[in-house]
């Protein structure tokens, strides 16, 4: 298991997208451990660690490793959806006949910025607020009904 981020140090960062692009690294995922803003006030010795990263993923891995050249949009769904799956063995990151229909529906040209005003999740921690990123979200089916934005 390699916990790996676009957090880091440029040469980690770098590190993890070359990993990606040649394969070595076979998924990107979040953990989604929300915490309120009044948690995360605290002491750095007594704050919950991480940030938000389901609202942001996709939209960083789009600008970061598709529209860099990392990753083609085929390689990122396999890192964020196909492979995943397979490695936990659930059902999902596909499009066949009678599989479950999780689908995302974004823009992947389409720029925007990161605002953490608008974040579903109740943490807004991130360190990409104001960041302009490029893959903007519209819709997510979860088992064949819409589930974002919220019906």
């Amino acid at each position: 298991e390699i916990s790996c981020s676009l957090v880091g140090s440029e040469m980690c960062i770098r590190d993890r997208k070359e990993g990606l692009k040649e394969g070595i690294l076979e998924a990107i995922s979040t953990d989604h451990a929300p915490h309120g803003e009044e948690e995360k006030k605290k002491s750095i010795a007594e704050a919950p660690f991480g940030i938000v990263g389901s609202e942001t993923a996709f939209a960083l891995a789009v600008t970061e490793l598709v529209k860099k050249g990392y990753l083609t949009m085929s390689g990122l769904v396999e890192r964020m959806s196909v492979n995943p799956c397979r490695i936990l063995g659930v059902e999902g990151g596909s499009l066949a006949v009678g599989k479950p229909a999780d689908i995302t529906i974004a823009e992947i040209d389409k720029e925007y910025a990161i605002d953490k005003n608008t974040f579903v999740s109740k943490g807004k921690n991130t360190p990409f607020d104001g960041k302009k990123v490029y893959g903007k979200i519209e819709y997510t089916i979860v088992d064949g009904a819409v589930a974002y934005p919220f019906a």
